[in-house]
C-alpha cells in the first residue's frame, strides 16, 4: 500500500489530516516538482489505496484515489477548493502561496499561476482507531 503524509504548518499540525478523517477533505495538491520526487511517497494511480499517516509517523486513515491530475495553480477552480476544504479558489491560493512559496523558493523554483501542481481526489476507506 502507498504511504502519504499530510503536512500541516509545523511538525504537530495534524489539521488535514484530520479533516480528511472528518470526511471534510477530499482533494489534496501538490507541486509537480516535489510530487514525483520522493520515494517513501511515490506517485499515486486511480483506484490505488493509500496509508495516509500523521506527522509523528502513525497510521490514520486509508483513502482511496479517485482523480489524480495535473493542473495550473492559475487554473485552480472552486471543485478543487471546496474538495480542499477551502471557502474559495482566493483561499486555496494564499493557503498554499503560505505554505509552498519559500519552500519552492528555497529550491531555486518560483509559484505563479504556470507553476504545475498534481491535485489527487479521494475517497476515505478506512479510519484507524
Amino acid at each position: 500500500m502507498k504511504k502519504m503524509t499530510l503536512w500541516g504548518r509545523d511538525e504537530q499540525d495534524d489539521r488535514l489530516l484530520l479533516e480528511v478523517i472528518r470526511g471534510e477533505k477530499t482533494a489534496t495538491c501538490t507541486p509537480k516538482v516535489w510530487y514525483y520526487d520522493s520515494p517513501e511517497e511515490p506517485p499515486t494511480e486511480v483506484g490505488d489505496l493509500v496509508a495516509v499517516y500523521d506527522q509523528q509517523g502513525n497510521h490514520r486513515c486509508t483513502i482511496l484515489i479517485t482523480e489524480n491530475y495535473e493542473i495550473t495553480f492559475g487554473d485552480v477552480d472552486e471543485r478543487i477548493a471546496k474538495a480542499e476544504n477551502v471557502k474559495s479558489v482566493e483561499e486555496f491560493r494564499q493557503d498554499h502561496i503560505v505554505s509552498w512559496k519559500e519552500a519552492l523558493r528555497h529550491e531555486g523554483i518560483g509559484l505563479d499561476d504556470n507553476t504545475i501542481i498534481v491535485v489527487e481526489h479521494f475517497e476515505l476507506v478506512e479510519v484507524i482507531a
